[in-house]
This record gives structure tokens, C-alpha cells and sequence, in this order.
């Protein structure tokens, strides 16, 4: 290892081997000419003039890498990729990330961005510096503090960790998204047989991006990559505010146990109360009704039950419990006993009927009694006036979700054929490596859009606990989630899919401006330490917010610089006036600091970022705009 205490290094100063080449030159240069033109003896100025020539030479290279620094101080173009190119990039490099071009942040880089720091850039450039800041929003030297820039690949198994996307508004949080969304759908795992030594099968990740706005750039660039692909199909969308382009997709659809949905639905309560946990209960009791008549929960169908009544449920489940549990014979006689003139009878009478029917049979011990069943009982026969008072917070709720065309989105009738849009739900899109972007349209209707995100997310999180569960995960793919304005879609289901969802295969990447989004979204910052506390990785575009800025920076190890430190001084005898003495001096010192200044973050560059990876790596990167091939 080599490493000099002594070392300093500024190449941030007049170019004085560029200038000394030039003098060699031109000394090189006068030799030849007198040589020309005069009758004196060849040798001695041939000699001289190939000492003059050698020592230009000798001075060329670092003179030219001096002032390519100096010309990187005034930043570097847009750069633009196809995506044949990012396909080529990733036949290399099936296992990695790509991250754009950029370097690996480490001392010598830190050494000179705090030299930079104390210098007045503007003054010492000239005009042309101060035209490109005016140009860039943001500092063009930041990515200039290294000539040898490269394509930067981060290995996949680090982003299994999650990731953190942070940046003000324009600072390139949509391109980067876009870059990292195309790898994904581009990316293969290559299946490979052995004995006939060829490929037979490309396994595919899914992706699944949730994008609170609707960028609709994003959304076509997905689309683009799945159709350069050959995969024209693979792309789905779900959008309130184009619902004759979109899917059909039921929240709803998977879970392990009854209770999550009721869950699901009630999370998205304005408030935790007594209201709360009785809405919460009036949806499990329908919801396993449901269940127990085999039929597929949806918020529709609670809605109509809530609002309708449960009459016909009532029936159903009893009718159909009692089918499961008796004799054939018994369960005939039973509803005929009592049920007498049973078409003059009113839906809630024959409810009634079914109910007895029940208890009478359990009381005799002829059937198993049922909780599920009977907590349905209980709610059918609750005050009707009590009952509605008890849930005047949940139906704006269900109205939201279950009205006009979004209604028919998150509530999809498989019987209505006059319908022809997909029929999807989460489990099967993970199966069949799709990617789907959700466009929540959240400018527009703010409620209803962060309501659809968390349900989406809460039926991710229960097909992620299916899968750890049930699936052979060595023969899966992993599932790359990505959620843009990460604030509006936050709940408990989606800090459990952060928790648990790596030993299910789900990597995702949060993206907001701020922190305090995060904080103001949960009521505190220790609950939004939670989530945080998840992402092993951080990536930073522009951040203009102290407290964000802190957070990025705060767990990096800190680091030394040197720093030439100049002294003066001067001394005189009090007793000899006349004789006074001077001293001037410079000493070499070293001191600790943040490998990043805190504040830096604050003047990056649109489409530039420091990423903190994870063990602590730091890179300093670029992002490409990627374009079609015409």
C-alpha cells in the first residue's frame, strides 16, 4: 500500500508545466532558427535543441491533465444513451446495476472539493464560468473534481436492501427512476442446460411502478422498453384519469387470513376511534361472510352490504354452512321445518329464519357453532340507527373508492362481457413477470389516489408474505417496486413489505423531496425513522432541505485533509528598539471533516447525485437521458 504522510495535492492552480513546456518549446523553437540562419557549427545546437524539445515533453503530460481538469471545472454535457446501448452494457454485467458514468467518491476527491469551496471560482474562470452557472441550476465543478470518469455498475445484490431516492423538484428524479426501470424490464436471468450446453429459457423480474402524479414520461419510456423488448403485452396500466387504457385490478384479491382486508380498508380511516374499530369490525364480518359463501371479497360488494344491508348474505351463508356440515337429507328437511311459505317471505324475514335455524342446530349440537358466522349475526341484528351513526366515517371512504369508473377499476365484474379490459390482480402480475405502472392521478384527487396506493401496496405486502411462505424462491425472480412520492402511500402494510420483503425477493426504491415529508405524513419523526431505518442505500440528487441534507450525510466516516496553514510574525527588544526581527513560515496540517459537506447537496447539478451505497461506498454519478433509436 502506498501512502505519503507529505503529499499535497492542488491541481487547482496556474498551469505552470503548460508554461514551462511552451518555454522549452520556444527555446527549442529559437535554437532551429538560429541553426537556419547562421553559418556556426550544426551539433551544439542540435543538442540543445533536443534537450529543449525532451523537457517540453516531459512537462506535456501533466501539463495536459492540469488543464483538463481545469476545462471539467466548467461542466460536462448532457449525455444521451439508447436503449441498444444499455442493452449491450447489460449482456456484461447481468448481476449489476448500472448507475450512469461517474466515480468513486474518495479522499482525493473530498481533498479538492474543499479547496474549491474557499475559492472565489467566478473570479478566477472569468466570464465563461459565470455563463455556465447561469445555465446550470446547481454547481458544474462538482462532477469536474475527476478527469477519469467511468461507467459505474453497483452489484443487484446491494439494492436488495432497498433504497432511498431523494431531490428537490426537476432534479432528476423521474430520469433516474426511468434508467433503473428500464435495466429491470431489460434484465434476463439466463436459464441455462447443462448437457445440451445452450440457453433454454430467460427468466424475467416484475416491476411495478406507483406514481402518485402521473408522469406520463415515465410511463411511456416503461412502455417503449417493453415494446424494444419484442414484449408489447408485458406492459400494463392502472390511471383513474384513463380508465379506457387501463386494467382492472381488485386490492382486494389476496390475503392469507379475512382480517388483512378488513385491515386494509380500515387503515385508510382518517382517524384511530372508537368509529374506527367498529367500521373495522362491520368490514370483517362482511368480508367473512364472503368468504364463508366462497365468493371474492371486493369493495363493491362491502359497500353494497354496509349501505344495503346483509340480509342476503345472512342467507346465504347459513344455507350454504349448514350444506357443508350436515347430512344432504337432514340440511333439506331443516330449511323446509323452518321455512314455511317461504316466497311470501321479505329478505330480512328470511334472514331471521336462517339465524334461528342455526342456533337451534348448534344448541342440539347437530352442527359445529362458527364465530365467523355469528360476529355476521351480531351485525344484522344491531340497532339500524346505532349502526349507521357508528359508520358515517367509513362510507365516504367506500363512496370514494367504489364510485364512476374508478369503482369499476378496483372492482372488476368478470360476468360483465360488455367490458373488455384485463383482468388482473397482484399475485397473478408477479407470476407472469409483468410490469405495471400505476398512475394515481394524485393532482387531481388527492384522497382517492393515496387511498389506491396503499391498498395496492398492503395487496404487494400480502402476496410477498404468500410467496416467502409458498414459493420455491430459488427459482423466483426478484420483484422491484418502485414508489415515487413514497409520503402519500405510507402505512403499516408497506413498513411490513420494507421489514420482511428482501427474504420474499421484493426490492424497493422510495423516492420523495424531503424527509419531513415522510415526518409530516406520519405525526412524528420516530415513526418515520422506521422507515427510513430500512433503506441500506441513499441516493441524493439535488436536496435543498437542512434537515434531508443531514440525514444523507450524517452516518458517513469521517475523513482527513491536508491543509497548508501560513504564518507571519515580528519581534522587537523592548530594550533595543532598533533591533526587530520577522518570521514567515508555512506548515503542512491535517483535519477531520465530513467526506461530503452537508450543504454541497444543496447545489448539485440537475441529473447528478452522490449515492451512499451499502458498507458505506460513495459515488458521484451522472445521469443519461435515454432516448429511442430513431
Amino acid at each position: 500500500m502506498r501512502y505519503d504522510p507529505h503529499g499535497y495535492e492542488m491541481p487547482f492552480r496556474p498551469n505552470y508545466e503548460m508554461r514551462s513546456m511552451l518555454g522549452w518549446l520556444g527555446g527549442s523553437a529559437a535554437d532551429l532558427a538560429i541553426m537556419a540562419g547562421s553559418s556556426l557549427p550544426v551539433g551544439p545546437f542540435a543538442v540543445v535543441t533536443g534537450i529543449s524539445f525532451s523537457m517540453a515533453m516531459a512537462r506535456l503530460p501533466k501539463a495536459l491533465r492540469i488543464r483538463q481538469q481545469h476545462k471539467l471545472l466548467y461542466g460536462t454535457p448532457l449525455e444521451f444513451m439508447k436503449l441498444s446501448e444499455v442493452v449491450k452494457l447489460l449482456e456484461k454485467h447481468q448481476d449489476d446495476i448500472w448507475l450512469g458514468s461517474g466515480y468513486t467518491w474518495e479522499n482525493r476527491h473530498i481533498q479538492r472539493c474543499y479547496e474549491l469551496i474557499k475559492r472565489d471560482l467566478e473570479r478566477d474562470l472569468g466570464k465563461k464560468y459565470k455563463d455556465r452557472r447561469k445555465e446550470l441550476a446547481g454547481e458544474p465543478w462538482i462532477h469536474g473534481l475527476e478527469s477519469k470518469t467511468m461507467t459505474e455498475f453497483v452489484p443487484v445484490k446491494h439494492f436488495e436492501g432497498h433504497a432511498l431516492l431523494v431531490g428537490t423538484t426537476g432534479s432528476g428524479k423521474t430520469r433516474f427512476y426511468d434508467m433503473l426501470i428500464t435495466q429491470d424490464i431489460i434484465r434476463r436471468k439466463k436459464i441455462a442446460d447443462k448437457k445440451l450446453a445452450k440457453v433454454i429459457a430467460n427468466k424475467r423480474g416484475t416491476v411495478v411502478i406507483i406514481d402518485p402524479k402521473g408522469d406520463h414520461e415515465l410511463k411511456e419510456n416503461a412502455r417503449r422498453a417493453c415494446e424494444f423488448m419484442g414484449e408489447p403485452d408485458r406492459f400494463l396500466e392502472f390511471h383513474p384519469a384513463f380508465p379506457e387504457s387501463s386494467c382492472r385490478i381488485n386490492p382486494l384479491h389476496n390475503f392469507t387470513r379475512a382480517t388483512e382486508l378488513a385491515s386494509r380498508v380500515a387503515a385508510l380511516l382518517p382517524s384511530e376511534d372508537v368509529f374506527s374499530d367498529f367500521a373495522w369490525n362491520a368490514i370483517n364480518n362482511i368480508v367473512q361472510g364472503l368468504v364463508a359463501a366462497n365468493d371474492q371479497p371486493s369493495l363493491r360488494k362491502i359497500r353494497h352490504y354496509i349501505e344495503g344491508g346483509t340480509e342476503r348474505l345472512v342467507t346465504t351463508v347459513v344455507e350454504r354452512y349448514i350444506e357443508e356440515h350436515a347430512d344432504p337429507k337432514d340440511a333439506k328437511e331443516w330449511f323446509e321445518l323452518y321455512m314455511p311459505d317461504y316466497e311470501k317471505r321479505t329478505p330480512a324475514q328470511i334472514a331471521k329464519f336462517r339465524i334461528r335455524l342455526y342456533r337451534d342446530k348448534v344448541n342440539y349440537g347437530e352442527i359445529k357453532p362458527n364465530s365467523d358466522i355469528e360476529g355476521l349475526f351480531t351485525m344484522f341484528e344491531h340497532d339500524k340507527a346505532h349502526f349507521s351513526k357508528m359508520i358515517a366515517s367509513l362510507l365516504p371512504l367506500l363512496n370514494m373508492l367504489t364510485s364512476g369508473e374508478v369503482g369499476e377499476m378496483l372492482s372488476p365484474d368478470s360476468e360483465n362481457l360488455d367490458d373488455s379490459r384485463t383482468i388482473t390482480n397482484t399475485r397473478k402480475i408477479v407470476e407472469q413477470g409483468k410490469v405495471l405502472y400505476v398512475g394515481l392521478d394524485s393532482l387531481t384527487d388527492t384522497k382517492v389516489a393515496s387511498a389506491i396506493g396503499s391498498m395496492l401496496l398492503s395487496d404487494l405486502t400480502a402476496v410477498a408474505g404468500d410467496r416467502y411462505n409458498f414459493d420455491d424462491l430459488e427459482n423466483c425472480e426478484f420483484v422491484s417496486v418502485y414508489v415515487d412520492e413514497a409520503a402519500e402511500c405510507l402505512n403499516s402494510q408497506l413498513l411490513m413489505l420494507l421489514n420482511k420483503g428482501r427474504g420474499a425477493k421484493f426490492r424497493l426504491m422510495l423516492a420523495t423531496q424531503t424527509v419531513p415529508d415522510f415526518i409530516a405524513r406520519l405525526g412524528s419523526e420516530e415513526m418515520a425513522m422506521q422507515f427510513l431505518g430500512n433503506m441500506n442505500n441513499t441516493i441524493a440528487l439535488r436536496v435543498i432541505d437542512s434537515k434531508t441534507q443531514e440525514y444523507v450525510t450524517e452516518n458517513m466516516l469521517p475523513t482527513k485533509i491536508k491543509t497548508v496553514m501560513r504564518t507571519q510574525g515580528n519581534s522587537s527588544d523592548s530594550n533595543e528598539p532598533s533591533m526587530h526581527g520577522g518570521n514567515t513560515g508555512e506548515r503542512l496540517i491535517e483535519e477531520e471533516v465530513a467526506p461530503i459537506p452537508q450543504q454541497l447537496l444543496g447545489s448539485l447539478p440537475n441529473l447528478e447525485f452522490i449515492a451512499k451505497v451499502s458498507g458505506g461506498r460513495i459515488y458521484k454519478g451522472k445521469i443519461p437521458i435515454l432516448v429511442g433509436e430513431g
